[in-house]
């Protein structure tokens, strides 16, 4: 005996093709996912996760500056991230927008993408080519939240040099600062302490045109985050030498 599918049970398989159906439809017309915006212990203020999103990593990235805005060289990385929620209007009872809504449709629609972060791969293991270091002063380069431009990616410039095809240029202030922060820097460690210090741009600022500046936060930023974004990690980490 064939059993015939109740009106019911037709009803509900459609109904739920239909959905399915729509819900892709969404996806793939860049709709916006719904964000998650929470506090990060030992972090000051409220920050947005961001899924599934196309990104710039930009810690790890040496950056050169030109009228005191560097050009960071970053990663173009698509998946889960992390930043301050960069509301705006500012001032403003109720933002119309923040870094999820600036940051979404990008880069066809608009031309470029946000830099946010995540723990870089190359920071997570012994050996690898970055590592985390602690500088009592100096300037760096503050990436959260900068605007990096697609059609950057695979080009070059007299400034920032060539860019592959899996990277973009991201613009970022420069901040310097008398209190400690960290940078992104490379690995190996320095073995003396003026090419660390260097690495912690001591010596240089805003004005210091053509100069190499790395990226940057304040002490804790880097594994706190990673650990608020659902990725806890260890980060290699350089020691200043004594001379």
């Amino acid at each position: 005996m064939t059993r015939v599918p109740s009106a019911g049970g037709l009803g509900q398989k459609w109904a739920s093709r239909a959905a399915i159906a729509g819900l892709s439809a969404a996806l793939l017309s860049g709709a916006a996912v719904a964000q998650t915006v929470k506090s990060c212990p030992g972090l000051p203020g409220k920050y947005m996760v961001l899924e599934r999103q196309n990104y710039a990593l930009c810690a790890g990235a040496k950056s050169v500056n030109f009228d005191g805005i560097t050009y960071a060289t970053c990663a173009k990385l698509s998946g889960n991230s992390i930043s301050e929620q960069h509301n705006y209007p500012f001032p403003s009872v109720n933002p119309q927008g923040n870094i999820n809504t600036l940051n979404e449709g990008a880069p066809q629609a608009g031309g470029y993408v946000v830099s946010t972060y995540s723990p870089p791969a190359q920071a997570t293991f012994a050996g690898g080519s970055l590592a985390v270091y602690t500088c009592d002063g100096g300037s760096y380069a503050q990436c959260d939240g900068g605007l990096c431009f697609s059609s950057t990616t695979g080009k070059s410039s007299p400034l920032w040099g060539a860019v592959a095809n899996n990277e973009i240029v991201c613009s970022c202030p420069v901040s310097t600062s008398t209190v400690p922060f960290e940078v992104m820097g490379p690995a190996p460690c320095p073995r003396t302490a003026a090419a660390y210090d260097a690495v912690c741009g001591a010596n240089v600022s805003a004005v210091n045109a053509g100069a190499t500046i790395y990226i940057g936060a304040p002490p804790s930023y880097f594994e706190n985050l990673a650990a608020c974004i659902g990725q806890p990690v260890k980060l290699n980490r350089c020691a200043r030498p004594p001379v």
